[in-house]
C-alpha cells in the first residue's frame, strides 16, 4: 500500500474557505451598495430587490471566470 496525498489537505481547504470567506463578503456588500444606490434614486422596492439580488453573483462570476481564464497551469 502507497500512502497517496490526499486531495482534502488542510492548507488547500484552509485556503478554500478563506477565499469563498472573502467572495460571501463581498456579495453582501455589493447587495448593501446596490441596495442604497437604487434607493437614493427613488427606485421601487421590488426593481431595487431584483438589481441588488442579481448583480452581485454576476460579479462574483465574472471575477471567478477571469481567475480561471487567466491563472497559469501547475506543470
Amino acid at each position: 500500500m502507497s500512502n497517496s496525498p490526499s486531495p482534502l489537505n488542510g492548507r488547500n481547504l484552509t485556503r478554500a474557505g478563506v477565499i469563498g470567506l472573502v467572495l460571501a463578503v463581498l456579495a453582501i456588500v455589493l447587495f448593501l451598495v446596490l441596495w442604497v444606490v437604487l434607493g437614493s434614486f427613488k427606485l421601487d422596492a421590488m426593481p431595487r430587490l431584483f438589481a441588488s439580488l442579481c448583480v452581485p453573483p454576476a460579479v462574483l462570476a465574472g471575477i471567478m471566470g477571469i481567475y480561471i481564464l487567466t491563472r497559469k497551469p501547475k506543470v
